[in-house]
């Protein structure tokens, strides 16, 4: 039995009823269903897709994201962690987030609100990626940053990746694109010049090599850290008071680089998270509250105040009881 709260008209009290709601929901949960199974390929067949339960979900969601908002010039691609303990092929492993395993979404995101513009949920490595006009030697990382940015091409946004998805060849391949990027870098990478790896430098110094529109830089912090700009000249900017300074595109990143983390800290107060052995249920009620706060967003872009709870329990009480 759930406790309930109904408003007698022409009344400011709540009277508190009981009723089988709780038994309506567990239902509801339990046949909840995205798709429809009688027209879909069955497992081991070669068309089978491993994410047919919410593809209906995302495909809806992605659209109505990118038509209703238009992010500002910084952009950053990121991921996130839906937590999900059972049995499944394309759970993940991620020792850096706080849910360390469960099914993975890439997103991209506004860098000053955490809007998700566009996001794609993780189906496994042996998955074959083909995003339109992506050349194939870019690999699965570099395809999936082509996938999630490509509607933006040819508006000159400015993209900030971690070094998982930083490359030379990316970056070259989303300029022409009129796409700038920005990321650490891992020297290893292909593309990247060996001549500044081999370069020493004491704490503070830096070495930068510009090849046409790109610039890499190499830093020595308290270790040596690389960076791979296709935004940035070879400029500095002050760390504090003293006189030490760091390179601008060092700087730039660590202050545009958060709009994921900002929209998994508003999230994370408000998670619906409940046991279930169907991970497309988890991950169909996150991206049910990921479509809540950007229109939280909207919302407030619109001139109107108030907490995302409290725009989160009079979307509820409206669904509830609508017309009261």
């Amino acid at each position: 039995m759930a406790v309930i709260l109904v408003h007698e008209p022409n009344s400011s009290h709540a009277y508190v009823l009981c009723c089988h709601f709780q038994e309506r929901f567990e239902t509801i949960l339990r046949i909840l269903h995205f798709s429809d199974n009688n027209t879909s390929n069955p497992r081991g067949h070669p068309a089978f897709h491993r994410l047919l339960k919410i593809r209906p979900l995302i495909d809806h969601f992605n659209t109505k994201f990118a038509d209703l908002y238009t992010p500002a010039q910084n952009i950053c691609i990121d991921e996130s962690l839906i937590h999900f303990t059972r049995r499944l092929g394309f759970k993940q492993y991620t020792p850096s987030k706080r849910t360390r395993n469960g099914v993975k979404l890439y997103k991209l995101c506004e860098r000053a609100t955490g809007y998700t513009h566009k996001f794609r949920v993780y189906e496994g490595k042996d998955l074959t990626l083909e995003p339109v006009g992506c050349p194939d030697y870019l690999g699965s990382s570099g395809k999936t940053v082509w996938d999630l940015v490509s509607p933006l091409f040819s508006k000159g946004y400015h993209l900030y990746v971690d070094n998982f998805y930083t490359s030379v060849p990316l970056f070259r391949h989303l300029f022409l694109e009129q796409i700038g990027c920005c990321g650490p870098a891992q020297p290893s990478r292909r593309g990247f010049p060996q001549r500044l790896v081999t370069t020493r430098l004491a704490r503070g110094e830096r070495a930068a090599l510009f090849n046409e529109e790109l610039l890499t830089v190499k830093w020595r912090d308290k270790r040596d850290v690389y960076m791979l700009s296709s935004i940035h000249a070879d400029t500095t900017v002050k760390i504090d008071r003293a006189t030490s300074v760091k390179p601008l595109s060092v700087h730039d990143y660590n202050l545009l680089m958060v709009g994921v983390d900002f929209n998994d800290q508003m999230l994370a107060p408000y998670l619906l998270s409940r046991k279930t052995r169907r991970w497309y249920k988890k991950v169909s009620v996150y991206l049910i509250q990921l479509a809540m706060y950007n229109s939280f967003f909207l919302y407030s872009k619109a001139g109107r105040t108030g907490s995302f709870l409290k725009f989160q329990e009079e979307i509820i009480e409206n669904l509830l009881y609508p017309g009261v």
